[in-house]
């Protein structure tokens, strides 16, 4: 059975499922190099397709994320919003145009363009077409953290901006069952909540989420969230919470606009690249949590209702590890499951996975890593390195290789970690990677300002010997794809302070030399010559996707002026005259 599952809306990806197994997976971003790409995925399902020498005809099924028919309760909504509040009606309409169409005309990235998607399909791929299924949004994002969780059974929580008409999910799973116990519908979403303060603090919506997480442990919560909790995002009774209308509307925050209760209360939203204060550190810390005291009354609901003792969890507000932290050490179970693409590109995953179980009627396999991107391959470095007058390259045994990797980065220096198949979703988890020694504090400020070219306050998170995890991390359970903030044993923080945030948390990736053997290996030897079996661990892209072929590889060194770069079989530097 091979299916293909497509992610369109946003975030636009492509899985390729084969018998339960992942044999390709990837985002567009990725070929496109324009970051959170929109769109029929095209790049990525070619690329799909021709690593395993298959033809679109040759599938049984393109399975689609979202069900664009399921129609009635936006238009029910829409016609509410009309009668109550005609402004905001206005602001909503014209979203719903931009949504429909596609944020650019011609780009095949709007709601109608899943319409369209058989024919879209068949012009570029031709006949005969596989079946194309739609399913609903929150199912796929169910489907993409139960099914490859290691639980037989889990409480199932998805929590995103919105889909069809849901905005989160509770939900409980069993074998190949799936069963949703409770919903949040539009407007409530914890999705544009977050992505309103996002732009109110003067970060890209849809993208600076993350931002505001790194500079909460530096704000006082106390007084925002008090607030926000008693006039925005209130919990009317346990389990559930509300957006309060009109205090901070996401739609119009779209537009940086910022009427209403809260810019009354909290002043002026932050221009742009405006200077950070205490005030909006306060008001960052106060948002995060409240938004982690309404996740944890849900989940802390749902654990009672559904006497599950695991959660997993999807939608983007999965990739609020931060929250995901607080899950595990407060919300009473033994263990929590985020796969390593929560967010709308994984819905591409969940729906491939939810065709599987329909057609098939069994689980697929299990996803312990996201190595499923395209690979290096040998003949495009050789031809990639010819292009390049400005780098030297050395072909190395790959202990050589490792050993000269962990010895640059023990000596002081970054190193580019660009090996086997880049990774499905938005963290770099050693095969696309930065890396630096975590002793080194200074390398923080080097790597964010001078490397990276990103704010100062931002965090970096390591990649630890699975083994080795809880001797640093108040963790408890594997980690492997870097969704789960946790506290930094206090003896060992002084140890690594270049992956201990302001707060004393870190969120680690824990690697098993059975899923990623070659970066086990070079934790190893780091340890070796350091006594750490860790290393900072950032994504290998400089204001861009993170690189996928070796000739971005090899751009985005020149660029970065770090020591050097392991390059599949390659040790890359730069020539003496290009060094200065």
């Amino acid at each position: 059975m091979k299916i293909l599952g497509l992610a369109t809306m946003t975030e636009s990806a492509a899985v390729l499922l084969e018998d339960g197994v992942v044999t390709a997976a990837a985002e567009e971003e990725r070929f496109s190099r324009v970051k959170h790409q929109s769109g029929i995925p095209y790049r990525a399902i070619e690329w799909a397709l021709e690593s395993r020498g298959l033809q679109l005809a040759d599938l049984d099924q393109v399975a689609l994320y979202w069900n664009p028919y399921d129609l009635a309760y936006r238009a029910r909504f829409m016609a509410e919003t009309a009668l109550t509040s005609p402004g905001l009606f206005v602001e909503r309409l014209r979203r719903s145009f931009t949504v429909l169409r596609g944020p650019e005309e011609g780009q095949d990235a709007g709601w109608l363009s899943m319409f369209q998607l058989e024919a879209r399909l068949r012009e570029r791929f031709g006949e005969p077409l596989p079946p194309v299924v739609s399913y609903d949004h929150h199912t796929c994002h169910m489907a993409s953290c139960f099914y490859p969780s290691p639980f037989e059974e889990a409480a199932i929580l998805v929590m995103d901006g919105a889909g069809e008409s849901a905005c989160t999910t509770s939900g409980f799973g069993r074998g190949t069952a799936l069963d949703v116990l409770d919903q949040h519908r539009l407007p409530h979403s914890l999705g544009h909540y977050y992505s309103a303060i996002t732009g109110y603090l003067g970060f890209g919506m849809l993208d600076g989420e993350y931002k505001v997480m790194g500079l909460c442990p530096y704000g006082d919560p106390s007084e925002a969230a008090t607030w926000i909790r008693s006039r925005f995002l209130i919990s009317p009774r346990r389990g559930r919470y509300e957006l309060v209308p009109g205090v901070l509307d996401y739609h119009r925050a779209l537009r940086g606009h910022f009427p209403g209760a809260f810019a009354a209360h909290f002043g002026p939203a932050r221009e742009p690249g405006a200077s950070l204060d205490q005030a909006h550190m306060d008001l960052a810390a106060g948002a995060q949590l409240a938004f982690e005291e309404v996740v944890l009354d849900m989940a802390r609901a749902l654990r009672e209702r559904t006497g599950a003792r695991n959660l997993v969890i999807a939608g983007g507000c999965g990739l609020n590890c931060v929250a995901n932290g607080k899950l595990l050490a407060e919300g009473g179970f033994d263990q929590i499951y985020v796969p390593p693409v929560p967010h709308d590109a994984g819905g591409a995953l969940g729906a491939a996975l939810l065709a599987h179980v329909r057609s098939q009627g069994q689980r697929p396999d299990r996803i312990d890593h996201a190595q499923f991107g395209p690979d290096i391959d040998p003949a495009a470095v050789q031809a990639a390195l010819a292009e390049r007058s400005d780098l030297s390259s050395e072909a190395l045994e790959p202990s050589a290789l490792i050993q000269r990797s962990a010895e640059t980065i023990a000596a002081g220096g970054i190193v580019a970690w660009v090996q086997g198949r880049t990774e499905f979703g938005p963290r770099a988890l050693g095969n696309r990677s930065f890396l630096a020694d975590p002793r080194r504090a200074d390398v923080r400020e080097q790597i964010n300002v001078e490397v990276k070219q990103r704010e100062p306050f931002r965090p970096f998170a390591p990649s630890i010997k699975a083994e080795r995890a809880d001797d640093y991390f108040e963790l408890g359970q594997p980690s492997p794809f870097m969704t789960i903030v946790t506290p930094v044993r206090p003896e060992r923080r002084c140890e690594i302070p270049a992956v201990t945030h302001v707060d004393g948390t870190a969120r680690p990736q824990t690697v098993a030399r059975e899923v990623n053997p070659r970066y086990w290996e070079l934790l190893d030897r780091f340890e070796a010559l350091t006594g750490v079996p860790l290393l900072l661990n950032t994504s290998f892209n400089i204001q861009e996707p993170i690189v996928c072929t070796p000739r971005e590889a090899l751009d985005t060194f020149a660029r970065s002026k770090i020591a050097g770069m392991a390059l599949g079989d390659h040790w890359v530097t730069r020539k003496a005259s290009q060094s200065s």
